[in-house]
């Protein structure tokens, strides 16, 4: 969505779904987000929970196989491992921001025999959009938040990924993605670098550490430095100091643009609109500049929401 705000005319046909551009297509059910991650807690947000995927292309999901739909297909035993914890802690930020949100969980991640994440790529990621792209309209998928990725030369991304972005784009469901931590001052994560992604940044408030410290609403933001990224790469940057739940249903403190991406993700739910264009544009419109010694930007305050407490 960089710089450009495009209406949509196209017609997309994506593995055998035909998806119109125009308005959302109206459902029974609420409308959801979908979260591309490492899987959740299934006892925890029950309630918010739409539905559970699981896909694979290592180890297994709960039922023994590469692929599972339904209650707990996304669910991790306990673990104190940082990175399988990341699903839930997004999930969290989602449903924090927004209480009213369905999420989708969808585990891309397998379990190695000792506990570890198993490998995974943005295959898996695609395969993950393809399950979106075909199940939109049953559960109502309204947003993808993505968390996940990696700088590649060139903006390097799976063959097809960026078919089934702009096929979403057209189904007026922004992929939210993050730029990535690496402090990289010339690119971002992929997919974030396509531009028909929102990409999404980091600010930091009011220290750049990783104490505890609540979000200041009466400090100056400005962009993290560890945030990836040249002039013009992201849509809009957002606090990314948050306590998100664990697994174990505890709270700790953590900072990063995953963080900022599950946030814009609920706020786009809460805020949106019948177009993603129109979506993008007011949220855009209530934005204040922000800079640092890099990059300057849009920063989307959510001043309504309690951000970095405990609770």
């Amino acid at each position: 969505m960089r710089k450009l705000i495009a209406a949509v005319s196209v017609v997309s046909l994506t593995v055998g779904v035909l998806v119109a551009a125009g308005a959302p297509v109206v459902a029974d059910t609420p409308p959801s987000v979908a979260i591309i991650d490492t899987g959740t807690n299934s006892a925890l947000y029950a309630d918010s929970t739409a539905t559970e995927v699981c896909i694979l292309s290592s180890y297994k999901c709960p039922n023994g196989e590469m692929f599972m739909e339904g209650v707990g297909a996304a669910n991790l035993s306990v673990t104190s491992n940082k990175a399988l914890n990341h699903g839930l802690e997004m999930l969290s930020i989602v449903v924090r921001v927004n209480p009213a949100a369905k999420v989708i969980p969808i585990r891309i991640v397998g379990i190695t025999p000792n506990g570890n994440p198993g490998l995974y790529s943005l295959d898996d990621v695609k395969a993950a959009l393809d399950w979106v792209i075909v199940n939109r309209v049953k559960y109502n998928i309204s947003v993808v938040s993505l968390s996940q990725g990696k700088v590649f030369a060139n903006c390097k991304v799976p063959a097809g990924m960026a078919a089934q972005i702009a096929t979403l784009k057209a189904a007026q469901v922004p992929l939210i993605t993050s730029v990535g931590n690496d402090a990289n001052r010339t690119a971002v994560f992929s997919p974030a670098c396509i531009a028909d992604t929102v990409a999404i940044g980091a600010t930091d408030n009011p220290e750049p550490g990783v104490k505890g410290l609540p979000y200041d609403q009466a400090a100056v933001p400005y962009i993290a430095r560890y945030s990836n990224g040249a002039q013009g790469q992201t849509d809009f940057f957002l606090n990314a100091r948050w306590f998100v739940k664990q697994l174990n249903g505890t709270m700790r403190f953590t900072v990063g643009t995953s963080n900022a991406t599950a946030a814009m993700s609920g706020y786009w739910l809460l805020n949106r609109k019948v177009t993603l264009d129109e979506t993008y544009a007011s949220i855009l419109a209530g934005t204040i500049a922000i800079k640092n010694e890099f990059q300057s930007g849009r920063f989307v305050n959510i001043d309504s929401i309690p951000l970095g407490n405990s609770k």
